[in-house]
């Protein structure tokens, strides 16, 4: 199967922005900038290359969640939806304990 072309909402960068901060923390905690280089290019590769083996089917039908650990954090979870060849990530959540 072809990569699909993933594509990440407004809405997905807005609660990004409520989940961490501009600039990385003096205790270290992790910065926005610092998820999208740091978290988010191998979890986008995975939702390309096999969307179905890498997400977990939802309450919704359209909706597959993928769920995983990763360089700052320990838990993340991407929720996103198919459309034709293409994934749109829309949510994401993260745990409250940094990876360490």
């Amino acid at each position: 199967m072809p990569e699909r072309i993933v594509r990440f909402s407004e809405q997905f960068f807005d609660r990004l922005d409520e989940l961490l901060p501009v600039e990385r923390a003096a205790d270290g905690s992790p910065s926005v900038t610092d998820f999208l280089l740091l978290e988010l290019p191998a979890i986008r590769d995975m939702l390309a290359s096999d969307f179905e083996r890498y997400t977990m089917p939802t309450e919704d039908p359209d909706v597959r969640v993928y769920v995983g650990s990763g360089v700052l954090f320990n838990a993340v979870a991407i929720f996103a939806a198919l459309d034709e060849d293409s994934v749109e990530a829309f949510w994401v959540m993260l745990d409250d304990e940094h990876a360490g």
